[in-house]
C-alpha cells in the first residue's frame, strides 16, 4: 500500500465534507432570505489573487500530468480518476476563497464564513494607515468566545460609510428583535 493509495482518498473526503458544508450553508442562507448589501473591493485582495494563482496552476499541473500519463501509455483508471477529480474538487474549494467580502443581511461573509450581525459586540474604525487604507476591526463572539477580523476599505471610499449605515441599522434591529423575543 503507497502512501499516494491513502492520501488521495483522505483529501479526496476533506474536500467533499467542505463542499458539502458550503452547499448546505448556502441553501440555510437562501431560505433565511439573504440579500446581499455590499462586495467589498478592497478587502483580502491578497488571498484572492492567491487563490486564483492557486486554482490555474492546479489546471496546469493536471493538464501536464494528463499529457504525460498519454504520452507514456501507462495510467490505469485510479490513476484518471485522482488526477481528473482532485484538481476538479480543490478548484471547488477555492472558489468561496476568491469571491470578494459579502455585507449582507444575515451578516459579513468572509472567507466563506458567515458572522452574523447579533454575535458582533463591537466594530473600531481606526485611523487610515500609511497606505490611506482604513482597516475596520470587528469583534464578535463565536463559541462563548470573543474573535476578531478586519475588513479594509479605502481611507474616502463610499464602501466605508455604507458599511457604517448598514452595520449602524443591522446590529440595531437584530438587538432589537432579540430583546423582544422574537
Amino acid at each position: 500500500m503507497t502512501t499516494s493509495s491513502i492520501f488521495y482518498p483522505l483529501i479526496f473526503i476533506v474536500l467533499i465534507y467542505f463542499l458539502f458544508r458550503n452547499t448546505k450553508n448556502r441553501m440555510k442562507y437562501k431560505r433565511e432570505n439573504m440579500e446581499a448589501l455590499i462586495l467589498l473591493d478592497e478587502d483580502d485582495k491578497t488571498i484572492h489573487l492567491i487563490s486564483r494563482l492557486l486554482m490555474a496552476l492546479m489546471v496546469l499541473l493536471t493538464g501536464i500530468m494528463i499529457r504525460g500519463l498519454m504520452e507514456t501509455k501507462t495510467y490505469s483508471a485510479e490513476q484518471i480518476l485522482i488526477i481528473g477529480v482532485l484538481p476538479i474538487l480543490i478548484i471547488a474549494l477555492y472558489i468561496p476563497l476568491s469571491k470578494k467580502t459579502m455585507i449582507s443581511t444575515l451578516g459579513i461573509h468572509k472567507r466563506s464564513n458567515l458572522i452574523r450581525w447579533e454575535e458582533i459586540k463591537g466594530i473600531n474604525y481606526p485611523k487610515p494607515d500609511a497606505k490611506d487604507k482604513v482597516k475596520v476591526k470587528i469583534i464578535y463572539n463565536i463559541m462563548n468566545k470573543d474573535s476578531n477580523i478586519n475588513l479594509t476599505f479605502l481611507k474616502d471610499d463610499p464602501q466605508l460609510e455604507k458599511f457604517r449605515e448598514i452595520a449602524k441599522t443591522y446590529r440595531n434591529t437584530k438587538k432589537k428583535d432579540k430583546k423582544s423575543g422574537k
